[in-house]
């Protein structure tokens, strides 16, 4: 019996490692061909490491550049903005114990449920009126409206994870809720806060159906202004090694948080400082 077990648990974790294998090289195949397209300034991919060359980023032009810093302006300042509001929404709402909280939540999962591109048509319709479409503000206010959803679930979550004796102790030593909720609360759910400003990032980063209607020639993003170019010349190598910018930066902004956080938080538990 013995052995049969050990055979077993052999042939379990050997299926489990290959199963995990599978599923990294399906994630990690498209973003590798992209970089090897990229520096091979072609499209047929030979994965001869022969050619590499920076032809293709070489040649992309000042128009891509001026697309991408806008982006990167657009996706910092989003991000900022929506982790300003669904912070205090959040504390709000959990330690508010308000009413309809629930209710409230899953309305403001409507922007994850409705299809972007019916967002977009929305959005067009109110920004034109208002003189939002083709300009930073617009496309400030779509991204903002996109990632308060993904704030608010982490900024709930984490708030739902850290006991409020902390907070309540705070208040018995003479701290104002303000006080508390800017000395205490913050300072231990900063870690989660970080984790979710990264992927609010990335979203904004790459986010294109929602922006292709309210962007236009004085406010391109990167990601239409890729669109854009493919349709009317094709897939282009400088437009491929822009593409594999936009990876270099996402896996920074990666790195540089998993570092400055340590793996222990990338976990996503906002009481692993305990551990």
């Amino acid at each position: 019996m013995k052995p049969r077990a050990g055979l077993g648990a052999v042939f379990s974790r050997t299926a489990l490692t290959l199963y995990v294998i599978v599923m990294l090289i399906w994630l990690l195949f498209p973003i590798v061909l992209v970089l090897l397209a990229s520096f091979q300034g072609k499209l047929e991919v030979d994965f001869s490491l022969a050619g590499l060359n920076l032809e293709a980023y070489k040649a992309i032009p000042p128009a891509y550049w001026q697309a991408f810093w806008f982006t990167v302006r657009a996706a910092v300042s989003a991000t900022a903005l929506a982790i300003v509001i669904a912070v205090p929404a959040a504390w709000a709402m959990v330690r508010g114990r308000l009413r309809g909280r629930r209710v409230l939540s899953n309305v403001v999962l409507i922007p994850d449920v409705v299809p972007q591109l019916i967002m977009g048509i929305a959005l067009l319709t109110v920004f034109i009126p208002l003189h939002l479409s083709n300009n930073f503000a617009g496309i400030l206010l779509a991204l903002v409206a996109l990632s308060l959803s993904t704030g608010l679930r982490f900024s709930e979550a984490l708030l739902e994870g850290l006991p409020e004796e902390y907070e309540q102790a705070a208040l018995s030593l003479g701290a104002s809720r303000l006080k508390s909720f800017l000395l205490v609360t913050i300072p231990l759910i900063a870690p989660g806060i970080a984790i979710a400003a990264l992927f609010i990032f990335m979203q904004n980063l790459v986010t294109f159906e929602l922006l292709f209607f309210v962007a236009g020639p004085n406010a391109t993003p990167i990601s239409v202004r890729l669109f854009s170019d493919i349709v009317d010349r094709g897939v282009i190598p400088y437009a491929v090694a822009m593409a594999g910018i936009l990876v270099y930066v996402a896996m920074a902004f990666y790195t540089l948080v998993a570092v400055t956080l340590g793996p222990k938080y990338m976990a996503g538990s906002v009481m692993s400082r305990k551990g």
